[in-house]
Parts: C-alpha cells; sequence; structure tokens
C-alpha cells in the first residue's frame, strides 16, 4: 500500500483516526499520507434555531481558511514527528465541500485508502456525513471509533454470503497482505437448515488458501446484531464489508447498513470497494 488518504474535521473521532494510523505504520506499509481539509463554508449560516439566516462577509471567511491552513500545518508537524522518516506527508486545501473535494483527489492522486473517523459523541462533519462519505468513495474505505486503539490485526470478521462465495475475490486488500500468514479469519453467516458445513469449508478452502479460517454462523433474527455481538465475544481487530451487492449486508436496507458502521462503537470496519 503506498498512499492513504486522510480527510480533517476537528472531532474527536478524526484525531483518534490519526492516533491509529500513526501507530498503525509499525506494521503497515505506507510511504504517503494526504491530509486533506475543506475550507468551504455555506454562504448561509443558521442563526441559532430560527429560520434566518447570515451571509458571512470576506473576512470571516478568511479567517476559517486561514485557520484551516494553520490546523494543517500542526497535523502535519504531529504526523512527520510520529511516522518513518521515510513517509511523506501531504495536505491538500479545498475550497470544494468535502463530497467534491474527495472525488475530485481521489481520480487525482488515486490514494489505496480513505480513512475516516466516527466519533462517538457523535460530532464533527465527517462523523454527521460519514455515510455519504463512505458512499461516494471509489477506493476501499477504513472507519476508525473514537475509542479504538491500534493492536495488530490479527483477527478478521468477515460476514459473507455462502451463497456467492464467487465473488470473494474482493476480499483483497494491501492493508491485509502483511499479515496475511498471521491472519485467522472468522467467516461469518446467517445459519441454514439442513446445511452442509463441510461443503462450506471446503469451498472456503479453495478460495482462501493463504487464511487460516473459522466458520460461525448466527440464528439470531437481526443479522446486524449477531454481526456486532459475535464482534464482541470474538473480540475481533477489524470486521471487513464486501462491496456492493454481494456484501454481508446484501438483505439490509441501505439505513441497516449507516446503522451498522454508525454504532460500531468498537472495532475498526474496513469496507471494500468493486474494483
Amino acid at each position: 500500500m503506498k498512499t492513504i488518504l486522510i480527510p480533517l474535521d476537528y472531532a474527536p473521532g478524526t484525531k483518534n483516526a490519526l492516533r491509529y494510523i500513526s501507530s498503525a505504520h509499525q506494521d503497515i506499509s505506507f510511504s504517503r499520507i494526504i491530509l486533506l481539509k475543506s475550507t468551504y463554508t455555506s454562504v448561509f449560516q443558521p442563526i441559532i434555531s430560527t429560520a434566518e439566516y447570515l451571509c458571512l462577509d470576506g473576512d470571516t471567511l478568511e479567517a476559517g481558511r486561514k485557520e484551516s491552513v494553520e490546523y494543517l500545518d500542526k497535523i502535519t508537524e504531529e504526523l512527520t514527528n510520529s511516522v518513518q522518516k521515510e513517509v511523506i506527508i501531504d495536505h491538500a486545501v479545498s475550497e470544494l465541500p468535502l463530497a467534491r473535494a474527495l472525488i475530485q483527489l481521489i481520480k487525482q492522486e488515486s490514494p489505496d485508502l480513505l480513512v475516516l473517523g466516527n466519533s462517538l459523541t457523535k460530532e464533527g462533519y465527517i462523523n454527521n456525513n460519514l455515510i455519504e462519505l463512505v458512499t461516494i468513495s471509489k477506493i476501499p474505505v477504513l472507519v476508525i471509533p473514537s475509542n479504538a486503539n491500534y493492536r495488530k490485526i490479527i483477527d478478521l470478521l468477515l460476514p459473507l454470503d455462502f451463497e456467492e462465495l464467487n465473488r470473494l475475490e474482493a476480499f483483497q486488500h494491501p492493508l491485509l497482505s502483511s499479515y496475511k500468514k498471521e491472519l485467522i479469519l472468522h467467516t461469518f453467516s446467517i445459519k441454514k437448515q439442513q446445511r452442509d458445513l463441510t461443503e462450506d469449508r471446503d469451498k472456503l478452502s479453495v478460495l482462501l488458501p493463504d487464511f487460516t479460517f473459522s466458520i460461525d454462523y448466527t440464528e439470531n433474527d437481526d443479522i446486524l446484531d449477531g454481526i456486532l455481538d459475535f464482534a464482541e465475544e470474538k473480540d475481533v481487530d477489524l470486521i471487513i464489508s464486501l462491496p456492493g451487492k454481494y456484501s454481508f449486508f446484501k438483505k439490509l436496507t441501505h439505513r441497516s447498513i449507516t446503522h451498522a458502521i454508525a454504532h460500531n462503537a468498537t472495532h475498526p470496519v474496513l469496507i471494500l470497494k468493486q474494483t
């Protein structure tokens, strides 16, 4: 993996995401971090809870831009002092709304991974727009809760549908390649009556020859609760979501996926994308 893209706001989730990546560099090989700060401010800002709006003047907008640049410089210095000297820290300032700035930068720089912080306090622009940012990203997204401390990625939880194992080739990302020989993969699905578990294991042995894996099932009618309960029970290091309609979440509504990410308060989630 070469390049990680991290958009910034001032929320605890984003600050913890930066700490997580700083610690992860000991085990994950990356050569560049791009920090993105959007200085976009709507020309209309609400006054308290009324329906009135205030048009910000040029001085106020410029002050906001200056604050953003100073914050970027501060974070850049902190990261430079905490990662390996070979890692390049670049930053980008955009006057576009963050979602549009992300799309543009991903197209221009082709990063390998987008990192987003998820704040338990539910504050911050990124936290409040987390699902939109995850959805528009064309590259894999790592969502890091604000209370998650980095630890070496060993135990993975991969929810999947055994009827669509032919799409398991999507389970590839440079984030995992550094650990492949050590990984313990918990594959997790809905338990079906009279299912041939031997057949499931044989199929996975062919598709995942380099992984040590277990097959686990849930009889919980609430699939989401089953996933998160299992993640807590096994204390996994990372939950992985396969892309698109082939995701384990395919039978859930988009709202449920939102719930899965936003309410997973303990474990980082890697959301893979179709290539």
